[in-house]
C-alpha cells in the first residue's frame, strides 16, 4: 500500500472518533439526565460544551497547521482529548462532566483542520474534494458507531464504561499518528524550503510564514465571497449538529415514544444517508468549481425541504421518520464539498487558517443550537406538557436559519464571485 493510502486511514481512523464524540449524547441523553440530575437546559449545555471546545481551537489548529506541522498539533492535541473522554466517564457532577466534554472538543477539534492539510499535500488538488468526501464518509461510520452500536454497547457495559475504553483508543491513535503520520511527501517538503530560503533571507528570521500570518488573517477577513460560504456553513451545522449530536434524541422519545435502541436506528440510517451524501458529492462534483457550487446549492435544498414536515407535519410523521431522516442525511452530506470551496477562496499557504476559520464558525453555531434549543423547551414547556409545540418551534427557527444559508449559496456564484481570489491574492503580495 502507498505511504499516502496509510496515512489517509490513520488520518480517517482518528476522525471516526472524532464523530463518535459529536454525536454520542444523543443516545446518552436518558443515562446523562438521570446520573447527574440534569434539565433540559442543563443537558443542552452539557452538550455544547463538546461543541464549545472544539469551536475554540479552530483558528489556533489552523494556524498551528500551517506553522507548527500537522503531525505534532494532531498529536498534542488528541492526547489532550484522551484524558477528557477517560475524565468525563468518571464525572460524579455537572460541573466535572462540562469540564471533562470541554477537553473532548477541544482535542479532537485539532484533527480535522489538520487532516485536510496533509490530506491536500499528499493528494494534490485535483482530488482533494474526492478525498475529503472520503475522510468525512469514515468519520460518518463513527456518527455511525455512536447511534445503534452504542445504545447496545452502553446496555451491556453503561456509558461510563464505554467513554473509558474510548479514551484508550484515543490513546492509541496518538501513537500511530506520532509513528506514521507526515505532514508532506520529501519533494513537496524540499521545494517549499527552495521557495521560503529567499524570503528567510530577506526577512533574516527563522521562519517565513510567521510575519505573513497578520496580513493573511487581514486577507481573508475582508473575502465576502468567504463569509458568503461561512453564513451557509454556519446555517447548516448548527442544525445538524444540533439535532443529530443531541435533541433528535429526545424528540423521538418525548414526541414519539421510542426507545433508545430504536432512536439509536434512526439515527443509524441518518449517518448513513450523511456518509453515502459524502462520497456521492465527491464523485458529483467534478473538478469544476461551477459543478460544485450547483451539487452543493441542490443539496442543501434538498436538506432544508427534509424539516418542513418535520415542523409543520410533526403528528404525522412517525410512519416515515426513518427515511425522512435517511434522506436528510444524504443530502447534508453534501456539505463536504464547501471545504474545497472555501480552500479555494485563497492561496494555499493559507489553507489551514482559513479552513480552521471556516470549521469555527460552523462549531460554535453547532454549540449555540444545542443550547438554545434546550432553553426554548424549558421555556414553552417547564413541565413537560407542552414539548410538541417547544420543539416545533426550536425547529421552525431552525428552518428560517437553514433558508438563510440556502439563499447564500444560490448568490454565491454571480455576488460573491471566484475571481475575488485573485484580488485577494494580489493584495497579500
Amino acid at each position: 500500500m502507498q505511504r499516502r493510502w496509510v496515512i489517509f486511514w490513520v488520518l480517517a481512523g482518528s476522525y471516526f472518533f472524532v464523530m463518535f464524540h459529536r454525536f454520542c449524547t444523543a443516545v446518552m441523553a436518558g443515562d446523562l439526565s438521570a446520573d447527574l440530575g440534569l434539565d433540559p437546559a442543563a443537558l443542552g449545555f452539557l452538550s455544547s460544551m463538546y461543541l464549545l471546545g472544539y469551536a475554540s481551537v479552530q483558528i489556533p489548529v489552523g494556524i498551528l497547521s500551517d506553522w507548527w506541522g500537522a503531525r505534532k498539533t494532531m498529536s498534542l492535541f488528541l492526547l489532550v482529548a484522551s484524558l477528557g473522554a477517560f475524565a468525563f466517564g468518571k464525572a460524579d457532577s455537572f460541573h466535572a462532566a462540562v469540564i471533562a466534554r470541554w477537553l473532548v472538543g477541544a482535542g479532537v477539534g485539532c484533527v480535522y483542520v489538520p487532516a485536510l492539510r496533509v490530506l491536500g499535500c499528499w493528494f494534490g488538488k485535483d482530488s482533494f474534494a474526492f478525498m475529503t468526501g472520503m475522510l468525512l464518509a469514515v468519520g460518518n461510520l463513527g456518527a455511525l458507531g455512536s447511534t445503534w452500536p452504542l445504545a447496545v454497547i452502553k446496555s451491556i457495559w453503561g456509558w461510563r464504561a464505554t467513554m473509558e475504553v474510548v479514551g484508550l483508543i484515543t490513546l492509541v491513535l496518538v501513537v500511530l499518528i506520532w509513528l506514521v503520520i507526515k505532514d508532506a511527501p520529501p519533494e513537496a517538503e524540499q521545494s517549499h524550503e527552495k521557495s521560503a530560503a529567499p524570503e528567510k533571507a530577506a526577512a533574516g528570521s527563522n521562519t517565513a510564514t510567521a510575519p505573513n500570518q497578520p496580513r493573511g488573517l487581514r486577507v481573508m477577513f475582508k473575502s465576502k465571497r468567504f463569509w458568503a460560504l461561512t453564513f451557509y456553513f454556519f446555517a447548516f451545522e448548527t442544525t445538524i449538529i444540533s439535532f443529530q449530536g443531541l435533541w433528535a434524541g429526545p424528540y423521538l422519545k418525548r414526541v414519539y415514544g421510542m426507545s433508545d435502541t430504536s432512536i439509536g436506528y434512526a439515527l443509524t440510517w441518518l449517518a448513513l444517508g450523511l456518509m453515502i451524501g459524502a462520497l456521492l458529492s465527491g464523485i458529483l462534483a467534478g473538478r469544476s468549481l461551477q459543478r460544485r457550487h450547483a451539487v452543493l446549492t441542490a443539496g442543501m435544498l434538498g436538506y432544508l425541504l427534509c424539516w418542513v414536515p418535520i415542523v409543520f407535519a410533526t403528528d404525522s410523521l412517525s410512519a416515515y421518520m426513518t427515511p425522512l431522516l435517511t434522506f436528510m442525511g444524504f443530502c447534508g452530506g453534501f456539505f463536504s464539498i464547501s471545504f474545497g470551496i472555501a480552500r479555494e477562496c485563497f492561496a494555499a499557504r493559507m489553507a489551514g487558517t482559513a479552513l480552521g476559520v471556516y470549521n469555527f464558525t460552523g462549531f460554535v453555531g453547532g454549540g449555540l443550537g444545542m443550547w438554545f434549543t434546550g432553553l426554548i423547551i424549558r421555556w414553552m414547556s417547564p413541565d413537560a406538557t407542552n414539548e410538541v409545540a417547544a420543539f416545533q418551534t426550536a425547529f421552525g427557527l431552525a428552518l428560517a436559519l437553514m433558508l438563510g444559508g440556502w439563499i447564500m449559496l444560490v448568490m454565491l456564484p454571480r455576488a460573491f464571485p471566484a475571481s475575488e481570489r485573485n484580488l485577494s491574492d494580489a493584495k497579500a503580495e
